[in-house]
């Protein structure tokens, strides 16, 4: 990353700086850009990245220990954005979020449109870092998003146009199902070959209005150098490629792999899983499932685990 060899190169000077207490240094990295960005580091040897602003910016308040913002007015009378990362365990990611943070930016049509783009990331960084694994997905948190993602790359063959497809892909937002359009439903699962159950996290996850069907995906791990093998590395660069001819759906798609908490990192190169089986059911009004309706009241939430053998019927 273009930001990251700023930051190495302020690094090395740091000492030769001669850095007041509390000051910063700024770069900027892109003179012909649309909109002005600057990497810094500061007398801390923590890195940052600032935009620069015509406008007051808004007070954001990010409650996390891992990165800082605060806004500064120069002396042209512009202002700064400035994001500043205080856990270097962490650069790699940073990094890797403020790139993308730059070039989402070229497609933004106004500076208000930038600090909406600039707030509404932050709000899904802050997410990020609060977990305790550095920004990095765990285990089962990547083969959950593995399953949903080769969902998406099956549904991307039909004729629905890419748009829907993946506006319809919702569970990074935490919705009740993964995929929900106009007339149906989706719920993915990830299951190991050994395993005979499936869980099922809420009542209302099988509870549809809409007709909803079941997709379950048999996920082995396996080797790196294992031969038709997926990883999330591989697996969201080759939905970029398929997106690529649409990039309002490519965007899209971007958003929402960040919301799910995924930063493209080589971490995620080794972890791999094999498609073993796919398991599609369809969720009939006779489908062992718990219905909101029935549950005894003063019964708020519940979550339970369905056997596959009871529900081989329902195959599609």
């Amino acid at each position: 990353m273009k930001i990251e060899q700023v930051w190495r190169d302020i690094l090395l000077n740091h000492e030769s700086l001669q850095f007041v207490e509390g000051d910063y240094q700024l770069k900027l990295l892109d003179p012909e850009a649309k909109f002005s960005f600057f990497a810094g580091v500061d007398s801390d040897k923590s890195v940052l990245i600032a935009i620069e602003i015509n406008c007051r910016p808004p007070d954001i308040n990010l409650e996390t220990q891992a990165i800082d913002y605060f806004r500064s007015q120069r002396k042209n009378g512009t202002w700064l954005m400035a994001l500043r990362l205080y856990d270097l365990d962490l650069v790699t990611v940073f990094g890797r979020l403020c790139q993308d943070l730059i070039d989402a930016s070229a497609g933004m049509p106004s500076q208000t449109a930038l600090i909406k783009l600039f707030k509404d990331r932050l709000n899904l960084w802050k997410k990020l870092f609060q977990n305790s694994n550095k920004g990095l997905l765990q285990k089962h948190e990547i083969k959950g998003l593995l399953a949903e993602l080769v969902a998406l790359e099956n549904l991307l063959t039909s004729t629905t146009s890419a748009t829907t497809i993946v506006m319809g892909w919702i569970g990074p937002q935490g919705a009740d199902q993964d995929f929900i359009f106009n007339d149906f439903a989706l719920e993915i699962k990830a299951i190991a070959p050994s395993v005979t159950q499936v869980g099922i996290s809420s009542i209302e996850q099988l509870d549809s209005i809409l007709p909803i069907e079941l997709w379950i995906y048999v996920l082995r791990e396996s080797n790196s150098d294992e031969k038709n093998n997926i990883n999330l590395l591989s697996q969201v660069l080759k939905i970029e490629a398929i997106l690529n001819s649409e990039p309002n759906a490519l965007n899209i798609f971007k958003a929402k792999v960040l919301e799910s908490g995924y930063v493209e990192n080589e971490f995620y190169k080794d972890i791999c899983f094999k498609v073993t089986d796919e398991m599609k059911f369809t969720i009939t009004d006779d489908f062992p499932k718990l219905k909101r309706e029935l549950m005894p009241s003063g019964i708020l939430e519940a979550a339970y685990n369905i056997s596959l053998s009871a529900i081989s019927n329902f195959r599609i």
